[in-house]
């Protein structure tokens, strides 16, 4: 069965603040996704798309009319800084204003780079003699930003044979350092992130610390982010799936551990999610997550940071 679109099951975790709509690169509707958390018997969700607020709305329409509560965030991409290992980093944005006037500037600028990226890295995949046509990529985006994961989509179907699997593509062509890839023309730095994320109401919480391996030192990193304004930290994130370094088991549950006590040391929100893409990633709805009550502490501390600005 694939765990992705299942709910013939209560979530393992009634609230899930790491999910991701058809308005970036995951494959369910907003008000779709939605329905599959009140299917699922869940209480909340935090709509984080990347670079985009486009799902949020309809997503909070149907929190109103199914009766779950739907956080409005986002999911920043960062800028490669060799200062911090030189690795993308994505810094989470809750409880945030959609239409706040800078947020959307930011937001409208950061989505017209990754388009270009993407447009770019197909021209080069042209030249090198794949078959990739741009308007099935931006087809397979439709209201979202085209990904990478589109572009994979449209050279594994249309050039069957020539690459063994799409983790040899993306190695090869098209993540950093491949044959195809290209770098954005912009990037957001973090202190430029996490202030747009205020301005915009919302709160900054750094997204799976416990990925961030080459970052010689990711406690300091932390700490000089608090610095800037950092609210919180993802505790909760199912890195045995998605970051195959990890391990499973104790190895997991010590990497969350580790940065839950680490957030809870420093003051920080701690927020805890599954990365939901739908059906693109053999990830339930609230596989992982945080219980009831950690949402509960969770507003507390929204509302204790409200009070203080």
């Amino acid at each position: 069965m694939d765990m992705s679109t299942s709910t013939d099951s209560p979530a393992r975790y009634p609230v899930d603040l790491h999910v991701h709509t058809n308005a970036s690169d995951g494959t369910d509707a907003p008000a779709e996704l939605v329905a599959k958390a009140k299917a699922a018997g869940m209480l909340a969700v935090g709509i984080t798309d990347h670079d985009s607020v486009s799902g949020v709305p309809e997503a909070l329409e149907a929190g109103r009319r199914l009766g779950v509560q739907v956080v409005a965030g986002v999911e920043l991409s960062l800028a490669n800084d060799p200062a911090h290992g030189a690795v993308e980093m994505h810094l989470l944005g809750y409880f945030i204003d959609p239409d706040h006037p800078a947020l959307k500037a930011t937001i409208q600028r950061m989505m017209a780079a990754r388009v270009e990226q993407k447009l770019a890295i197909v021209r080069n995949l042209q030249k090198l003699g794949f078959d990739v046509p741009e308007e099935e990529v931006l087809a397979l985006a439709g209201q979202g930003v085209p990904g990478r994961m589109h572009i994979a989509q449209v050279v594994m179907r249309r050039n069957p044979g020539r690459i063994p699997g799409p983790e040899v593509l993306f190695r090869e062509y098209i993540s950093e350092g491949g044959k195809a890839y290209v770098e954005r023309s912009y990037q957001l730095s973090l202190e430029e992130g996490i202030r747009v994320i205020r301005e915009a109401g919302g709160m900054p919480v750094l997204a799976h610390p416990g990925a961030y391996t080459s970052v010689p030192d990711i406690e300091g990193f932390i700490r000089s982010a608090v610095a800037l304004g950092l609210a919180g930290l993802e505790g909760p994130y199912p890195y045995d799936k998605n970051r195959p370094f990890c391990g499973k088991g104790d190895m997991l549950d010590a990497m969350i551990g580790r940065f839950t006590a680490l957030a809870e040391s420093l003051g920080l929100a701690v927020t805890g999610g599954s990365d939901y893409h739908g059906a693109r990633k053999n990830i339930a709805l609230g596989e992982q997550g945080l219980t009831a009550q950690a949402f509960e502490c969770l507003l507390a501390v929204r509302e204790a940071l409200a009070e203080r600005k």
